[in-house]
């Protein structure tokens, strides 16, 4: 029976989430202005939170003064603010709830350290905050078990780091309609730094412009250790769009010594665009049990990778949706533009481009791509596949620059192979080693059309 959490199953220590805020009535006043929580009772901060929010529409934490034992749930009440010049610290059991338009932000040197904002309504703002802290398991957390529809959530110019998880969304349940994530820097993580796990009630998501530095999971937690991941639910080859994550924009992201950069799985009708990605190696998360790519997709369809830039990388990893060794479904149906690599300076061998694709009805376009020191490898056949401006280059004691193997007739995936109608176009394609020789391994063609023009190599006769 498959998992309905598709990569990664949510801890047990979010069952707190299911918490009801415990304010007293009679403590309420009019709301209105704003309010200093040095003004309360400074030894016990819970009970200060809770009455200052009941008494002002905004409450300050000034920057000469640390909140300490912040150890339990604090509720925001909807539309108020709490606006953090200081610092907030807990031991990780502490958490704020965000309600309808609850905002919390942060001003010059504003922190939390081991503390959880919980988003549990529509227009909230989490916005110029430092977050650091290894006791939660995420400073972030969006979802819970309780139906509702979450909207313009605004997430911005946060900084977290030296934590597990920075942002984790868990949508099973409930839908998020318009999240934008923006403008934020994420370094030395154990978990992910933004991970969006079976959200397939999703709509209107923007991941964008972000600095994902040293993602590193030294802790034997398998799955960890991401920059950006997103996940539908089981995979199914007919791409039901109720089963996937889709709708989203992951774009301007500079990422840096991490196992695995971005992450999708089961998704549709998404973009990928504009990473410029640098030392993504093996050497990160070596126990999380991740492949190492700059971008990993797993059983997607409809799609866009664009203006991808990698140096001294592992590439990309474009395959089957499987789960305990049943191959369920094949990416089909993307473009792949404007892709480099440039791995002359890495001492060892990593991940090229390595792209399976097929199913009766579908196309793959790789265009304007140059790699340097790597491999282009094809698997299977989707029904039809077009190569235009292509340079390949990798060493000949590594093996062939372009490897096109199409023939899974004995293979158990050539179920996905496209069969009827089927063409393959090539132009302007060079595929060399390190002396400008040929460099090709291609299997067999027997596309029905085959359109090819300025090779550096030939096709096997069909």
């Amino acid at each position: 029976m498959l998992k309905k959490i598709s990569r990664r199953t949510f801890v047990s220590a979010f069952s707190l989430l299911a918490a009801t805020p415990l304010l007293n009535p009679g403590l309420a006043h009019a709301a209105g202005g704003t309010v200093n929580i040095r003004q309360y009772n400074n030894r016990d901060w819970i009970a200060a939170f809770k009455q200052a929010f009941t008494e002002g529409d905004t409450v300050v934490v000034p920057a000469d003064l640390t909140c300490k034992n912040i150890n339990a749930a604090i509720f925001i009440p909807a539309g108020k603010t709490l606006l953090i010049h200081g610092a907030l610290t807990g031991n990780g059991r502490g958490r704020f709830v965000l309600q309808d338009g609850s905002k919390v932000v942060g001003e010059g040197a504003g922190r939390m350290e081991n503390i959880t904002l919980d988003v549990r309504g529509s227009d909230c703002v989490i916005q110029g905050l430092a977050m650091s802290g290894y006791g939660p398991v995420t400073q972030i957390y969006i979802g819970g078990k309780k139906p509702r529809v979450m909207r313009n959530l605004l997430i911005d110019n946060i900084r977290v780091s030296k934590a597990n998880y920075a942002i984790l969304r868990q949508g099973f349940h409930n839908q998020v309609d318009g999240a934008r994530i923006t403008n934020s820097h994420f370094s030395h993580l154990q978990g992910d730094a933004i991970e969006w796990n079976v959200a397939i009630n999703d709509h209107n998501i923007l991941i964008s412009d972000h600095v994902i530095d040293n993602i590193n999971c030294t802790n034997g937690k398998i799955n960890w250790g991401i920059g950006i991941g997103l996940a539908g639910s089981t995979y199914d080859n007919d791409y039901p769009e109720h089963q996937a994550v889709k709708n989203f924009v992951v774009a301007n992201i500079i990422g840096s010594n991490c196992r695995q950069l971005v992450h999708v799985e089961n998704g549709k009708h998404f973009v990928i665009r504009n990473v410029k990605a640098k030392n993504i190696t093996p050497e990160f998360s070596k126990k999380a049990g991740i492949d190492n790519a700059t971008v990993a997709i797993y059983g997607c369809d409809n799609f866009v990778i664009d203006n991808i830039d990698m140096v001294n990388s592992a590439g990309m990893l474009i395959g089957y949706g499987v789960i305990k060794g049943n191959y369920l479904s094949i990416p089909q149906n993307f473009k792949l533009n404007a892709i480099r690599m440039d791995n002359r300076q890495l001492p060892y061998k990593v991940r090229g481009i390595q792209i399976s694709s097929g199913n009766a009805t579908s196309f793959v376009a790789i265009t304007n791509v140059e790699m340097q020191r790597a491999t282009l490898e094809l698997h299977n056949k989707p029904q039809h596949l077009f190569l235009r401006n292509i340079n390949v280059m990798q060493e000949a004691k590594t093996g062939p620059a372009l490897k096109m193997h199409f023939d899974l007739r004995k293979d158990v995936r050539g179920k996905f192979m496209a069969k009827e109608e089927t063409l393959l176009s090539l132009a302007n394609i060079k595929a060399v080693n390190e002396k400008g020789q040929s460099s090709v391994d291609i299997d067999r063609v027997d596309q029905q059309v085959v359109n090819t023009e300025r090779l550096n190599f030939a096709l096997p006769h069909r």
